[in-house]
């Protein structure tokens, strides 16, 4: 088993899951590393639709909602 090291990084998905422990993980769950690959995909792709309707112009404008100054 290969012994994770201190990083400045994070590890990516595909290192996550290259790990000997995701084997275990994803049968005890039922499930392969592929299928949950294609889960968080998906996932990732919901996520980002709400956070750009999240971002997009509101028809109040922020004095209405007390919403403080900009810092800029």
């Amino acid at each position: 088993m290969e012994r994770w090291k201190l990083m400045l990084r994070e590890p990516s998905l595909d290192e996550l899951l290259a790990d000997d422990m995701m084997g275990a993980v994803t049968s005890s769950a039922g499930t392969d590393r592929r299928r949950l690959r294609a889960l968080m995909d998906e996932m990732a792709r919901r996520l980002s639709e709400e956070r750009l309707a999240a971002l997009r112009p509101r028809c109040v404008p922020p004095e209405a909602c007390w919403c403080p100054p900009s810092a800029a």
